[in-house]
C-alpha cells in the first residue's frame, strides 16, 4: 500500500512539475525579430497568416509559406479574406497544400526551405503549440536557424493548454522513431 502512495505521488510530482515546465518554456517564447529569408505560417489559429504576412518586410524575408492550407480552400478565397491587403506580398507567398499536422507541416516547410536554399527561417505559430512545432521543425531541418514568432491569440483555454502540453510530450518520444533516417532522405 505505502509502495502505491509513493509511486502516485512519485507521477502526480513528475507530472505537475513537466506541466510547469512546459508552461514556463512556452511563456518565455518573445518573438525574435532577426533577419529571416523565409516565414512559414501554420494554419489553424486565428492572426497566424496576418502576423506573419505583417512581418515579411520588417524581417526582410524573402519567401512565405502558409503551411496546413484545407485542399478545399480555393486560392482566390485566400487571396481575398486571408490575404487581403499584402497584394504586394502575395507574389512571393507559397500554399502549402500537403500538410494536414504539425508533423507534416515540418516535412512541408523543409522541402520548402531546401528548394529555395533558406538557412533562417521564421515560425509564426500560436504560443502552447510553439514547443511542439519548433521541436518537430528542428528534427525536420537540424542546419537551419527557426526563430520563433508567436501569435498569442484570444481563444486561449486551460482545456488547449493541457491538449497542446500531451501533445508536446507525446511527440517527443514518437519523433525519435518518426525522424530516424530522415535527413538521409531529404539529401537524395
Amino acid at each position: 500500500m505505502r509502495l502505491k502512495l509513493f509511486l502516485s505521488i512519485g507521477i502526480s510530482f513528475v507530472w505537475f512539475y513537466s506541466l510547469f515546465n512546459f508552461y514556463k518554456s512556452a511563456a518565455d517564447f518573445s518573438n525574435q525579430t532577426n533577419q529571416v529569408e523565409g516565414i512559414v505560417i501554420l494554419t489553424g489559429g486565428k492572426d497566424r497568416i496576418q502576423t506573419g504576412m505583417a512581418l515579411f518586410k520588417e524581417l526582410n524575408a524573402k519567401r512565405i509559406l502558409i503551411s496546413g492550407v484545407d485542399r478545399t480552400v480555393k486560392l482566390s478565397v485566400i487571396k481575398d479574406k486571408q490575404l487581403k491587403g499584402y497584394d504586394d506580398i502575395y507574389p512571393f507567398t507559397d500554399l502549402g497544400y500537403g500538410a494536414v499536422n504539425t508533423f507534416s507541416n515540418a516535412l512541408e516547410a523543409a522541402f520548402w526551405v531546401q528548394k529555395h536554399q533558406f538557412l533562417k527561417v521564421g515560425l509564426v505559430t500560436s504560443r502552447f503549440h510553439m514547443p511542439r512545432s519548433l521541436w518537430l521543425f528542428k528534427r525536420a531541418m537540424p542546419d537551419i536557424a527557426i526563430f520563433p514568432i508567436v501569435v498569442d491569440g484570444k481563444d486561449f483555454s486551460f482545456f488547449n493548454f493541457l491538449r497542446e502540453y500531451s501533445k508536446y510530450y507525446l511527440t517527443k518520444i514518437v519523433s525519435a522513431f518518426l525522424f530516424d533516417g530522415y535527413n538521409e532522405l531529404v539529401i537524395l
